[in-house]
């Protein structure tokens, strides 16, 4: 069959060639009966013996070389995938589920006729089968077909009736093709033992009735389709004779084509195959016993998503028609004397286009620089800086310590300058282990941290915390890519009271000690300490501020998210990447969001939380290492949006919106598809979704609901009803996945 559908593919491009090289000739014949009739002028006169084409290469007027150029054989080739589902005698209700459909791939060669009207040469391979399993009359049929399809077919796209900007055309389509199948069906194991289907649901080597079946023993399906469906159907049981395996069908399609640009199109659509044949799934009229079926052909469906590239552009063709008249009325004397910038110097000997309005230029256009260090009068700082001198963006001299600074960012190969980020394949993030990041340490913690410390660290308007292990916390204050800057940082924190902050850095994963003896990081002395060995440190906090680190602490406002008994995952704040979480001397879990010097900016945060499911969010002030209330911190009472005096510290708080939990049932979780047992329980459950993880893998779930009392009553009606003993309780917070003893304090 494959020879004859090359064969009918070779014939399809020759006609359409000659078809089209006749159009081009007939177009141009046709102008040779009236030669006066041709549009010509005194600068291309007609000479009687020329040919009739140099009238047309002559002629200003080319709408007829246009008409007849369209005709040209420039196909759209397509390529796209779906699925195949059949229609047959197999299943009580005729058809076969998606979730049970077998891939299927296609290759579409497009001729246009019109605009709105295409014709379609098409080859199709795939795969169709068939399982039942547990059916009413329980014969438990199953089959394979190989199909091999090529057809042709005329697609009508609506586009004479669509607005001419559109983008997406709905159409539909209707063929004629010859397939062939090669069915086959599972009817012994590899061990040759043939399949008894038993009405206990179970599979065996015996009959039930058979007068041994008490010996019989339990077998599973290998599904591989060994046995040509014709050995099976024959005259005697079936009253069939030997049948080809190949026939005719009427493809009948629908759908939508999306337009990428001029050369790229993406289709979705769906094409019934109706076949004169009921010989694919082996079950015909003629069958007796419990393989009986109906009268009716089988017919097969494809559901496909494909792209198409256009060999030709038409848009290209017109431009490049009207390419000769594109500068008619052009006036090439005012671009000369243009000047876009206005200073005074022509375009074409303007070498600084875009000179501010007012700038005095010179002979170039150039805005001048009178002390030659390459930064314009208008932009210098410093209008007299020496000659030679190095200068900055400003035109300011740099001093030596500068200019080495700015050396080793330019000459930097090692990171040492430059944060480095770091993504996989995937998009996620994942640390450069080379890459360090400097922060400075005010203290470590096993236990939880007094009311004072508390305050005194959320004063700090860049703190953060990280958990080293499982019980030890670390507060940090900033973070630089320089060792320098880190120092800077450290020095001001002892200033505000924190007499044994340190910098530390952190490098894959762990934390170290830094000692910074010289200017650059590549000096420093580096002592290790990681969380296995470290011992917890409190800081010494003077009760005494000095009064000019007090002045210099700013006022800071934080949005508390809750208080709890349990610590929390992550996921239960995800998208807060300023997460700070404190674990208090009374065991509380705090967590808490941003750092403002302004009540509005909080305010307005606050409002993007809320609407996130965080109903109870409130804002805190603190200032000097203490807590204070908005009033004190400034707000009116028209500003004042929360009341922060009935809140202490000690108080367990939950702002989730408790409507955002929800409680699932998983029910399974497969690399591929579902097993077909599998797969004929899903097809039975309602409201069964399902979800692709990172890993590759895909979960399905069943039901929804906000109260675990519920969950677990459904999760146990599944395994009754349908033997899903493997089916467990799974938690979500604002569609995050998160532990169910972590909803459950959430709820609370």
């Amino acid at each position: 069959m494959m020879k004859g559908l090359c064969a009918f593919l070779f014939l399809f491009l020759t006609l359409s060639y000659s078809f089209a090289q006749s159009k081009v000739d007939s177009a141009l014949i046709d102008t040779s009966k009236n030669r006066s009739a041709l549009p010509h002028t005194a600068d291309s006169p007609i000479i009687a013996d020329a040919p009739i084409i140099c009238s047309y290469i002559s002629s200003p007027n080319l709408s007829q070389v246009q008409y007849a150029s369209s005709f040209v054989f420039k196909p759209t080739i397509g390529l796209g995938v779906g699925m195949f589902s059949f229609y047959g005698d197999m299943y009580a209700k005729h058809f076969q589920t998606p979730m049970v459909s077998r891939l299927a791939y296609q290759l579409t060669i497009t001729q246009g006729l019109t605009s709105y009207l295409d014709f379609d040469f098409f080859v199709l391979y795939g795969k169709l089968s068939a399982n039942e399993h547990f059916s009413p009359n329980n014969r438990n049929l199953n089959f394979e077909s190989s199909i091999k399809s090529g057809g042709i077919s005329l697609t009508y796209n609506f586009d004479n009736f669509l607005p001419s900007n559109h983008k997406a055309n709905p159409f539909v389509s209707v063929g004629f093709e010859s397939f062939e199948f090669l069915s086959k069906t599972d009817m012994y194991d590899k061990y040759g033992n043939k399949y008894y289907y038993w009405l206990d649901g179970t599979t065996r080597n015996m009959a039930e009735n058979d007068v041994n079946a008490i010996n019989a023993i339990e077998i599973n399906r290998d599904y591989t389709y060994e046995t040509d469906i014709r050995e099976v159907l024959n005259v005697k049981t079936d009253g069939v004779k030997r049948y080809p395996e190949h026939s005719f069908a009427l493809p009948v399609g629908a759908g939508v084509t999306f337009e990428i640009n001029d050369y790229l199109k993406f289709k979705l659509g769906a094409t019934m195959h109706f076949t004169f044949t009921d010989y694919i799934d082996g079950v015909t009229s003629s069958s007796v016993g419990n393989r009986v079926g109906n009268s009716k052909n089988d017919n097969f469906m494809i559901t496909s998503f494909s792209i198409h590239y256009n060999l030709g552009s038409k848009k290209k063709e017109e431009s490049s028609i009207e390419e000769n008249t594109l500068y008619d009325n052009v006036d090439f004397l005012a671009i000369d004397a243009n000047d876009q910038d206005k200073d005074g110097v022509t375009d074409d000997k303007d070498s600084c286009q875009g000179t501010p309005l007012g700038v005095a230029v010179n002979s170039h256009g150039c805005a001048l620089d009178d002390d030659g260090d390459g930064v314009p009068n208008y932009k210098d700082s410093e209008i007299n800086s020496p000659k030679s001198a190095i200068v900055d963006s400003k035109g300011v001299q740099m001093n030596d310590s500068t200019i080495a600074y700015q050396y080793n960012v330019y000459n930097d190969s090692i990171g040492a300058f430059a944060k480095v980020e770091m993504y996989n394949k995937k998009g996620s993030e994942f640390v450069n282990p080379n890459q360090k990041e400097y922060m400075v340490e005010l203290g470590r913690f096993k236990s939880g941290l007094t009311p004072e410390i508390m305050t005194k660290f959320l004063s700090i308007n860049d703190i953060s915390s990280s958990s080293i292990d499982d019980s030890t916390t670390i507060y940090k204050a900033g973070s630089y890519v320089s060792s320098l800057d880190a120092e800077k940082r450290k020095q001001e924190c002892i200033s505000q009271g924190f007499a044994d902050a340190k910098v530390i850095y952190l490098k894959n994963g762990k934390y170290y000690d830094a000692t910074v003896n010289n200017a650059t990081d590549s000096k420093a002395t580096i002592v290790s300490a990681t969380s296995s060995d470290i011992k917890t440190t409190n800081p010494i906090i003077k009760t005494e501020t000095p009064k000019t680190a007090m002045d210099n602490q700013a006022l800071v406002f934080r949005i508390q998210l809750g208080a709890f008994h349990r610590r929390l995952s992550k996921n239960v704040f995800k998208g807060f990447k300023d997460l700070i979480e404190v674990k208090t001397d009374d065991g509380l879990y705090k967590y808490m969001t941003g750092s403002f010097k302004i009540l509005d900016d909080a305010a307005k945060q606050k409002v993007e939380i809320l609407l996130n499911g965080y109903e109870g969010a409130f804002i805190t002030a603190y200032k000097n290492g203490k807590r204070i209330t908005l009033t004190e911190a400034g707000a009116t009472s028209a500003e004042k949006t929360d009341s922060i005096t009935d809140t202490k510290d000690s108080s367990v708080t939950n702002s989730v919106n408790k409507e955002l939990i929800k409680f699932k049932i998983q029910v399974g979780i497969f690399k591929n598809l579902p097993p077909s047992d599998k797969a004929e329980i899903f097809a039975k459950i309602k409201g069964l979704v399902k979800e692709s993880t990172v890993n590759g893998l895909t979960k399905y779930f069943v039901g929804s609901t906000d109260n675990y009392s519920e969950a677990i009553a459904f999760k146990n009606d599944l395994v009754k009803n349908f033997g899903l003993t493997d089916a467990f309780i799974v938690a979500f917070f604002n569609n995050q996945a998160i532990s169910v003893q972590e909803a459950l304090e959430l709820l609370k």
